[in-house]
């Protein structure tokens, strides 16, 4: 089982900044603001914590967002109108020396408004990735992490590479649609079907045993990804 981490880092909303520990288990995500606790599976379905035990004007500074829950009578609220920023630790993989090193990747994420009915949801949400490598400084933004190390992967110029799910020979999207951050699938369990995969069709034939993962995430399974590779090449 892997064990949780904590990013020490700041939230930012129409009330200021406040420091935060954002904990992750790797399945979910958990931050408390100003004494209230949130947990979401990502940034953008931080719900709280038992709601109602908070007096309301302890919530007073919190936008949120109201999404109808498909197939039942039920509505979640989840924290919007606010922006995350953390340093994580990552490796990264020098494939020119063929050596790894530890780095930090900076992580700022930005929750947009709640949109007007009947459109609903957010009216943007914005990735932006940052690191440092010797002298030189790489950055990536997007709607999706999967956008933003993009990005950077392609400023690397295959010098360097992510060793995590994203940078995975075995971790892909589905065809169907992701989320912005944790909804990675891992191809480990059907390796050299995966493989062979040269298109769409391909792709989607492979038995669906795959279980989600986060970009940030790493096992002993990782393998360099190579160019084309899968459905997101």
């Amino acid at each position: 089982m892997t064990e949780p981490l904590k990013y020490y880092g700041t939230y930012s909303d129409d009330f200021g900044t406040t420091a935060i520990v954002i904990e992750n288990d790797f399945e979910n995500l958990y931050v408390e603001i100003d004494g209230v606790k949130f947990r979401g599976s990502e940034f953008s379905d931080l719900a709280m914590v038992d709601k109602l035990q908070y007096p309301q004007q302890q919530l007073e500074r919190f936008t949120l967002s109201s999404i109808p829950i498909y197939n039942t009578d039920k509505i979640e609220e989840y924290l919007c109108n606010c922006s995350f920023k953390f340093p994580i630790f990552i490796t990264i993989i020098d494939k020119i020396n063929n050596i790894e090193r530890g780095n930090v990747l900076t992580i700022e994420y930005d929750l947009g408004k709640k949109r007007a009915k009947p459109k609903g949801g957010l009216d943007f949400e914005n990735v932006r990735l940052s690191l440092s490598i010797r002298q030189f400084e790489f950055e990536g933004t997007g709607d999706f992490f999967e956008i933003a190390f993009d990005e950077i992967q392609k400023k690397f110029d295959n010098k360097y590479c992510f060793k995590n799910c994203y940078g995975c020979m075995f971790g892909d999207y589905s065809v169907y649609g992701q989320s912005s951050f944790g909804t990675m699938l891992c191809f480990v369990t059907q390796k050299e079907k995966y493989k062979q995969v040269s298109n769409k069709q391909e792709y989607m034939e492979l038995t669906n045993d795959h279980k989600q993962v986060q970009e940030i995430f790493c096992c002993d399974e990782y393998e360099i990804r190579k160019t084309g590779a899968g459905y997101r090449g």
